[in-house]
């Protein structure tokens, strides 16, 4: 199918039906058209959708026309070369639905799903791209930077570790839509409403929360608010011994309280996900935090800093398969971000990689770091497989939408 180039084709066709949907809709509504004729319109892009994903795997387009896949003599085929250009066909329409949102946000009176760039990216290709649907009908919901309430300032990285691994725990419910970290991040000690939050981000709910740590307790607070009502859904508070398996745990309940709160059906199989316990050692489990958050810093020294604590999680818990991702991230940023070769370090984040999707092969992470890699060596096959897999497993992983759209504009830093 990759050879065929069936995923560009679908990607391309998703993308197009994405465009022409909205300038149907500025259309129609301009010229009162009724309603009926956009659903019309819907069903003949969806199963057009269907269509142009059958002659793509059958036909293969040739110098003579397009021909069955079976009569092409493979020596002559010229898939690479029409892979290429439906690689500049999919990066010219994201550019165009990128102005779209610009020019929604500037001059229309709605405000766009996301501000920065790799958020709207991620965004189109989480709700129309990959997923093949033209509307998202999601139960949406943007998690917002938790307040540390600890009396110690240097547990500010623990309150923020807590919020990003929360929210990546909900965006594995394949039933709600997750605003990304870079989206929420600007609303750290916000004094907007929260009606005004929601409007700017798109969306209909909204959870905020808290991080009380002392002594060997933990408390965790958190509130759930419908947009639309400015009403409280769910308030919970949290109150356990200071263990990391007691943290993973609350993090379980707190996405499944979230999905009955909102209705979202959540798989046993989502349901297995969310309930995971990554590693029992609190030290380890702190380690990995701080690493993260310096590898997101994107300095040199930042950068050097983060391998140090992945390494040190790894030290404490062997069986930790995020720190070696983690590590495996800090291994190959190291070529961006302080210069070292490539060929020192790449085999690093490769063995790293591999020991992490030995303990977990399910890890949507790994995979996801895994294709970055692979786009790096320009090896944009197995990128785009190793991308492919990680929102398969994880829908709402958006850095596996960010990586993989960056996949089709050649290697570089994220």
């Amino acid at each position: 199918m990759q050879r065929r180039n069936v995923f560009r084709v679908g990607i391309a066709y998703a993308i197009g039906s994405w465009l022409v949907i909205q300038v149907a809709d500025i259309v129609l509504q301009s010229i009162g058209a009724p309603e009926w004729v956009m659903q019309v319109m819907l069903l003949i892009l969806l199963l057009g959708f269907v269509v142009a994903v059958f002659f793509s795997w059958a036909f293969e387009v040739t110098e003579d026309g397009p021909k069955r896949e079976a009569e092409v003599d493979q020596s002559q085929s010229i898939t690479r070369v029409t892979g290429r250009k439906l690689d500049r066909s999919i990066t010219v329409m994201l550019v165009l639905a990128l102005g779209y949102f610009v020019w929604e946000s500037r001059f229309s009176g709605q405000e766009p799903v996301a501000e920065s760039a790799p958020a709207e990216i991620v965004e189109l290709a989480s709700a129309e791209t990959v997923a093949g649907v033209v509307a998202d009908k999601r139960k949406s919901i943007a998690v917002l930077p938790f307040q540390n309430r600890s009396s110690r300032k240097e547990d500010k990285f623990f309150t923020e570790g807590i919020h990003d691994d929360l929210l990546t725990t909900i965006a594995k419910i394949g039933s709600m839509k997750v605003i990304s970290r870079t989206s929420v991040m600007e609303y750290k000690d916000t004094t907007k409403k929260i009606r005004d939050i929601a409007n700017e981000l798109g969306i209909e709910n909204i959870l905020e929360g808290g991080v009380q740590r002392a002594g060997n307790k933990v408390r965790i607070n958190v509130q759930l608010i419908s947009a639309a009502t400015d009403k409280h859904l769910r308030a919970e508070i949290y109150d356990r011994e200071l263990t990391a398996e007691n943290i993973f745990l609350i993090q379980s309940e707190i996405s499944q309280a979230i999905a009955e709160a909102l209705q979202a059906t959540l798989s046993p199989e989502e349901q297995q996900k969310v309930s995971v316990v990554h590693t029992r050692n609190l030290e380890a489990y702190e380690s990995y935090l701080l690493g993260r958050k310096l590898w997101t810093e994107r300095t040199a020294e930042s950068n050097a800093e983060s391998v140090r604590h992945f390494q040190r999680a790894i030290d404490l818990d062997p069986g930790y398969a995020l720190a070696y991702v983690g590590l495996s991230d800090a291994y190959r940023f190291k070529v961006y971000y302080e210069g070292i070769d490539p060929a020192e370090v790449y085999p690093l984040a490769r063995r790293a990689l591999q020991t992490a999707l030995q303990l977990d092969d399910q890890s949507g992470e790994a995979y996801a770091s895994r294709g970055s890699l692979q786009r790096d060596a320009r090896d944009y096959a197995a990128a785009d497989a190793d991308f492919l897999r990680a929102i398969e497993l994880n829908p709402n992983h958006l850095p596996s939408y960010n990586w993989y759209a960056l996949s089709l504009g050649g290697p570089g830093p994220e």
